[in-house]
């Protein structure tokens, strides 16, 4: 019972930290945390590929965790195809064998 209070108490102690640290970037700092050029961030968000806040309708934001968020899950997504595709190859050379 002791360790399950704990463990509950801890995830709520990574949630507060986490929404502490998830201040909103400005368009500019999102484009240095990113290490995009303008045009190409204005293309992910026009596109809607990448996660942003328009609150006024003009002025772009960014949250820090869904930008790292997204930036690993398509990490993940590309390690993934990758991955398919070399099992495809492999079985492709066993079927040659």
């Amino acid at each position: 019972m002791k360790q399950e209070a704990i463990a509950k108490q801890l995830e709520e102690i990574k949630v507060l930290l986490k929404k502490k640290d998830d201040k909103p970037l400005s368009f500019k700092e999102a484009c240095a945390y990113l290490g995009f050029a303008p045009s190409y961030l204005y293309k992910l968000t026009y596109r809607k590929v990448i996660p942003h806040y328009k609150p006024t309708g003009k002025m772009l934001f960014f949250s820090k965790c869904e930008l790292d968020e997204w930036i690993f899950e398509k990490r993940n997504e590309r390690s993934k195809k990758k991955e398919a595709e070399e099992n495809e190859e492999d079985e492709d050379s066993e079927l040659e064998k």
